[in-house]
């Protein structure tokens, strides 16, 4: 029981090292209050800025690239079969060999993925005031 409850929590802990939308949300959010300056020196230059209508700045990271899918085979094991045969009064075991199956292929195509991230800095603090992002490719290892 004690080897089971030690593997379930290493398994538990290592799930927290994957890429997850949530470890995305720490990264950027940690930036809420921030200096401007330390987001700029950390993240670089932004894709685009824009100062918006109240004087606040919004600077926009974006990343997007496209990715070809690999193509699967799809094969399955069938196993043998086994079965006993009578002659002559004698009894004796028969066993088929088992066979791989191919049922086609699988995958392909191509996907795309992307990531937008928006920070507003507030003009007279020059303070990251919200920070909002969005797309299928916003994932980060969570901070533990």
């Amino acid at each position: 029981m004690r080897k089971w409850l030690c593997l379930l929590v290493l398994l538990t802990s290592a799930c927290g090292t994957f890429p997850s939308r949530e470890g995305y949300a720490q990264k950027t959010y940690y930036w809420q209050g921030r200096d401007a300056n330390e987001l700029l020196a950390v993240w670089g230059a932004p894709s685009k800025s824009m100062t918006m209508p109240n004087g606040n700045t919004l600077y926009t990271y974006s990343k997007s690239y496209t990715q070809q899918q690999p193509y699967f085979d799809n094969r399955r094991f069938e196993p043998g079969s086994r079965f006993t045969v009578t002659e002559n009064g004698q009894s004796r075991v028969i066993e088929t060999p088992g066979r791989w199956v191919y049922d086609g292929t699988s995958g392909g195509g191509i996907q795309h993925y992307s990531c937008t991230t928006n920070f507003v800095v507030n003009s007279k603090t020059q303070l990251v005031e919200s920070v909002s992002f969005e797309g299928n490719d916003c994932v980060a290892v969570p901070r533990q």
